[in-house]
């Protein structure tokens, strides 16, 4: 739920410049002033809302996605199988498989280095924390 605290035009506002090219493309869109659709967007509960706003699309982008997953993986393994298909496609269907697992490799190990970082930071807190001299 975008801002509570928002005007029902704001909210047209901040809902538009998810679509719109630019904050002036949105503030035509629904009525407003380009000077007062600036001075909104200096506003902290504008911003809030705008995040919050492109927050809740891009979870939907990932559910959509994480969706589509099994069908662009079929259709993968599809292209790699084909005997019929052209030697130029079943080359780009290795490329992409190969590209994806290795950054998701990467991605797989970032998070193990992090999580690591995160545990050794804890430790050293804690540490820190211990009255002197009662090791």
């Amino acid at each position: 739920m975008i801002e509570d605290d928002l005007t029902p035009r704001q909210r047209r506002f901040v809902e538009a410049l998810l679509t719109a090219r630019s904050a002036r493309e949105a503030a035509a869109r629904v009525g407003v002033g380009e000077k007062a659709a600036y001075r909104w967007l200096r506003l902290p509960h504008i911003k809030r809302a705008i995040a919050e706003a492109e927050g809740q699309t891009l979870e939907e982008v990932a559910r959509r996605l994480l969706n589509m997953q099994g069908q662009a993986l079929q259709a993968l393994e599809a292209v790699l199988n084909d005997p019929q298909a052209k030697q130029s496609d079943r080359i780009r269907a290795i490329e992409l498989a190969l590209s994806h697992v290795l950054r998701l490799r990467e991605a797989t190990a970032l998070e193990e280095r992090l999580g690591e970082l995160e545990r050794k930071v804890m430790e050293i807190r804690d540490e820190l924390k211990k009255p002197f001299g009662t090791d």
